[in-house]
């Protein structure tokens, strides 16, 4: 009769589950199915770290780079309609996400996707206020702004 075995983050959870690169027990709710077979969380963060080379200065480059980018966007939308407006966020989003790649050398960090919205949010609503305030087309523009940014952190270009 074999002995029972339990989840190593989950003592209370009987598991006969391992991961195939650390050995350690794991119950399904802990499991990750890579193309090679189930691996723990640990296994699958550290595998993904190798992918992600940028630093806390590419994180200040970002946030920067869009927080400027969406104040200048946000001065060309005050002078266009709001059909204009909407159509010509995605193209400047595309744009203030590339160039923030490119200024940080195309190194990304975990979460260089969600710095760079955060820039493009603080950068655009701070514009909009010293300029008039907030209305229901700076938020759309602003949330085009920023869902086009974080799709280029998404994407590999």
């Amino acid at each position: 009769m074999s002995e029972a075995t339990f989840c190593a983050r989950h003592p209370e959870r009987e598991t006969g589950l391992r991961c195939n690169r650390c050995d350690r027990y794991m119950c399904p709710a802990c499991a990750v199915q890579t193309p090679v077979g189930y691996r723990c969380r640990e296994c699958v963060r550290e595998q993904e770290d190798r992918f992600f080379s940028g630093t806390g200065g590419d994180y200040v480059l970002v946030f920067a780079t869009s927080a400027v980018g969406a104040g200048l966007a946000q001065l060309l939308a005050g002078l266009l309609p709001t059909i204009f407006l909407i159509l010509l966020a995605i193209p400047l989003g595309g744009a203030i996400g590339t160039l923030a790649l490119q200024l940080s050398g195309r190194r990304r960090g975990r979460w260089s996707g969600s710095v760079a919205v955060a820039g493009v949010v603080v950068g655009s609503l701070l514009f909009a206020l010293t300029l008039g305030g907030l209305g229901i087309r700076t938020l759309l523009f602003t949330a085009i702004l920023a869902v086009t940014v974080y799709g280029r952190y998404r994407v590999s270009i």
